[in-house]
């Protein structure tokens, strides 16, 4: 995530991202943070999950429909 929005090494942790920019809820560019899981929210599927592109999602970058349900969600 730090490639794509900036930040210093703290944001290497996926939990510190819950501290980046302000209090959102889901949608299409909000940062959204699970425990140990950070991505961007990119748009929303047909069956009403959300599309989060994130990194180290399965060894690669992946853009997938998922849940979001527990996470956090975050603007700058």
């Amino acid at each position: 995530m730090r490639t794509q929005l900036g930040g210093g090494p703290e944001f290497n942790l996926a939990a510190n991202w819950r501290r980046y920019g302000r209090a959102s809820g889901p949608r299409v560019g909000a940062v959204v943070v699970w425990p140990h899981h950070v991505g961007i929210i990119t748009g929303r599927a047909a069956n009403g999950k959300w599309i989060v592109k994130s990194g180290n999602d399965g060894n690669a970058v992946r853009e997938r429909a998922r849940s979001v349900a527990g996470a956090v969600f975050r603007v700058g």
